[in-house]
């Protein structure tokens, strides 16, 4: 039975109503202790006790684009009051534009990464479940009602668990979820983990950028023969867009892309390249290009390495080289006097292989394939690479048949390093949440070299890179906020004052390149700004 305005539901005193769906109501309500107003979803079931334990751990759930739930009762949950029409409610005005909707998508990203690395799956994400509000931040709802995923040693989880929703659109059954969003393997009732909500977040975007959903069937078991048998039109997407969906759309989970923080590197820019041209503001140069994510990294690392060389001529490099297995993408580093590169597949089960720019061949090197990234030792001697487990471990080039040195153990797991001349390695976190570290080359326990500021809401620091001094570098900050979000210095002096800001903002890791220029990525644009090392300081 509906409630009424006034009714006391525990110490919660309804308002109005704000929707219905198929397994219970949503209302206003007002929350005195506090002096706020709430929202309240009232199930048509009572909640178990394991169900209670479950919504209270996910309330742990800490990030700007969750809605947050407050309270558990008996058969209703507290949440956040969000104001502003759901993604679905703007869906239905059009297709949303490439740029406007790659700002929403980034923040469902940003939400779908911290709650993963949590362990926990939304398992319904669609439209109806995601606010935007006035001021453009997106909201995310029903995270309170998502599965804690219990994992296997397989990496699996071990069982299902059932999504409440308000969105008119929902079937509610045997198989959990809504029809249009859900991959072919929850389609099928089969034990789902992450890359069910990539499928979501795929279907999600290419609604957006369509106005059409690429499932629909007449009902909803004509949308789950779509979804498990047809592939969507792929005209109607910007050419930008289309890697990404074809990733996140694939039919098998296994060839779906694995960690939604991975989504940005698939984006491509579909404009022809055109030349250089001079920037209007003094002391930067633009160059605008057509780089799918592979040719921004090695474009990238060619810079780092071969113009930190120094001829006595300058003169223009042309290279390219096909990796001797099937992949999309490559993790690439350039040495440091910019002769050879080393790379290995984006999943790291291609092993770790190295190429000449003077030769059309690739060795692979002896390390099984198990090399996740790869980076160079300062004089160029040996290569250090991160294992699946996260352990970083290091290659003597000279003794190859040498078993690699293993750095650090899989108790600090990380997703990437720089080595300086110092004697020094960078870590960067393999999960959110954390800032970089430091450890001896040579091995030991890693220290804090980096610091989340939580005053700038900063998320995670990656990509660290040495300048040629050795002691300072630069990384990616990524932050809650915007504008705090780009490419940092930092010293591996604690003591040394630095710049409070990022040096560029950005979306993209930059890179360093003598005789003095930071590359970075601005939309599809790369940019060269002069760079100052020893003032730790852009020209400004």
């Amino acid at each position: 039975m509906p409630l009424s305005a006034g009714t006391k539901l525990g110490p919660y005193e309804i308002r109005a109503p704000i929707g219905a769906g198929g397994m219970g109501e949503v209302y206003r309500a007002h929350d005195p202790r506090m002096g706020r107003d709430v929202a309240i979803k009232i199930s048509a079931e009572r909640f178990s006790d394991r169900f209670s334990r479950e919504v209270h751990a996910v309330a742990a759930l800490n990030h700007p684009n969750i809605c947050q739930l407050y309270d558990v009762g008996s058969d209703y949950l507290v949440m956040e009051l969000v104001e502003g029409p759901t993604l679905s409610e703007r869906i239905r005005q059009g297709a949303v534009p490439l740029d406007e909707a790659l700002r929403i998508a980034r923040q469902i990203a940003d939400v779908l990464e911290d709650a993963h690395e949590k362990g926990i799956v939304h398992r319904d994400l669609k439209p109806g479940n995601i606010i935007l509000r006035p001021d453009g931040t997106v909201k995310v709802l029903d995270f309170g009602l998502a599965k804690v995923t219990d994992r296997s040693p397989s990496g699996e989880l071990a069982q299902h668990s059932q999504s409440l929703t308000v969105d008119p659109v929902s079937r509610v059954g045997v198989v959990v979820g809504t029809a249009a969003y859900m991959p072919p393997e929850q389609a099928r009732g089969k034990l789902v983990d992450k890359r069910a909500d990539i499928w979501a977040f795929g279907v999600i975007l290419y609604e957006m950028l369509t106005g059409e959903r690429p499932f629909a069937g007449e009902t909803v078991s004509d949308t789950l023969i779509e979804v498990a048998t047809k592939e969507p039109p792929w005209e109607p997407i910007p050419p930008q867009a289309r890697r990404l969906l074809r990733r996140c759309l694939e039919k098998d989970p296994k060839r779906r892309l694995r960690d939604i923080g991975d989504a940005w590197f698939w984006l491509e820019d579909a404009a022809p390249e055109e030349a250089a041209t001079p920037a209007k503001k003094a002391g930067r140069w633009r160059l605008p290009v057509s780089l799918a994510a592979i040719a921004t990294l090695i474009a990238a690392a060619f810079a780092v390495g071969h113009y930190t060389r120094k001829p006595p001529d300058a003169a223009a490099i042309r290279f390219s080289f096909a990796p001797p297995f099937k992949t999309a993408s490559l993790n690439v580093a350039a040495s440091p006097d910019g002769t050879h590169i080393a790379f290995t597949g984006i999943y790291g089960d291609m092993g770790l292989w190295l190429s000449s720019i003077d030769s059309t061949t690739t060795e692979k090197l002896p390390v099984g394939d198990e090399a996740v990234s790869t980076f160079w030792s300062p004089d160029g001697r040996s290569l250090g690479f991160i294992s699946p487990d996260g352990q970083i471990r290091r290659l003597n080039l000279a003794s190859i048949q040498t078993p690699p040195q293993t750095v650090t153990s899989p108790a600090n797991p990380f997703a990437g390093a720089a080595w300086s001349p110092l004697g020094v390695i960078l870590c960067q976190p393999e999960q959110t949440g954390s800032g970089l570290s430091r450890i001896p080359a040579g091995g030991g326990t890693p220290a804090p070299a980096t610091r989340l500021n939580s005053a700038r809401k900063e998320i995670v620091h990656r990509y660290p890179q040495f300048l040629p001094d050795g002691r300072h570098f630069i990384y990616w900050v990524w932050s809650a906020l915007e504008e705090n979000t780009g490419e940092y210095i930092g010293s591996l002096d604690p003591a040394e004052k630095l710049p409070a800001g990022p040096l560029v903002h950005t979306w993209r890791e930059a890179h360093y390149a003598d005789p003095g220029y930071l590359l970075y990525l601005e939309g599809t644009t790369l940019n060269g700004a002069p760079l100052r090392p020893s003032r730790t300081a852009l020209y400004r």
